[in-house]
């Protein structure tokens, strides 16, 4: 029986390339419901229909057309910047600009509200493939 060899961060540069040149976007489908004062806001994205919800289930069971989402102050501005024109390493930069912080505390930060962004659906990504030669 082989193990698998571990593998961590420092060694996998590549993976970390590939995905600060990500360029993320706001999922179309997700729609903006309404913005608080205190920064945070509402977005409002849409759900899948589950696979086993078929009649007669699906008579009885109505699942809801989509899940609101609230996004704290920074989870806001991090979805904001997510326009489509900049890539993860811009984003990154700018919010460890914004908090005076480095650039790798920065990452750990933004990725971390990308992943959540992500996994809720209110975010899409768009990864540019490298040319082969």
């Amino acid at each position: 029986m082989s193990k698998k060899k571990r593998t961590t961060t420092a060694s996998t540069a590549g993976n970390w390339d590939r995905m600060l040149n990500a360029i993320l976007l706001p999922n179309q489908a997700a729609r903006f419901v309404r913005e608080e004062a205190d920064g945070r806001i509402t977005l409002a994205v849409p759900t899948r229909k589950p696979g086993f919800l078929f009649p007669p289930i699906s008579w009885v069971i109505r699942p809801p057309k989509e899940r609101l989402t609230v996004l704290d102050k920074t989870g806001a501005l991090i979805w904001r910047w997510c326009d489509g024109t900049r890539n993860v390493e811009s984003i990154v930069e700018r919010f460890a600009n914004m908090h005076h912080l480095s650039f790798h505390e920065s990452r750990v930060s933004v990725t971390g509200y990308v992943s959540s962004l992500l996994q809720r659906g209110a975010l899409a990504v768009s990864v540019q493939q490298a040319d082969e030669f």
